[in-house]
């Protein structure tokens, strides 16, 4: 069961920016206790979710692609959330939804290209 090379890449891509930006977003938990926004909390569970589903995936396990939309969507919903209570002006928030939706989009565009050739191997 050898892993295409173009796959091994993406998912070592993906998941290096997925500990970054969960690491990345700890460093708010002292902002998100004083403020109480515990949406964000939400958001850094559906980062480590990201990070498991990558791993899933590492390991042939067919669990890591729901596991990864699901991550991915709860991750634009919570910012869709959060860019509600910032921002007041609608045009900033759809152009910032939208900049999400097509970056998650295309991430998970070149994962079905990257995994189509080898699915018979996940189990």
């Amino acid at each position: 069961m050898k892993r295409p090379i173009f796959l091994s890449v993406w998912l070592a891509i993906l998941l290096i920016s997925s500990v970054a930006l969960t690491v990345d977003s700890l460093t708010y938990l002292p902002m998100i206790r004083l403020t109480k926004d515990y949406i964000s909390l939400i958001g850094i569970v559906a980062g480590f979710v990201q990070i498991w589903a990558v791993i899933q995936l590492l390991r042939w396990k067919k669990i890591g692609i729901p596991l990864l939309l699901f991550s991915a969507i709860t991750i634009l919903l919570v910012t869709a959330v959060n860019e509600f209570m910032i921002i007041s002006n609608i045009n900033k928030i759809i152009v910032s939804m939208g900049m999400v939706l097509v970056v998650n989009i295309v991430i998970l565009g070149i994962l079905y290209l990257a995994i189509r050739p080898v699915w018979k191997n996940f189990k």
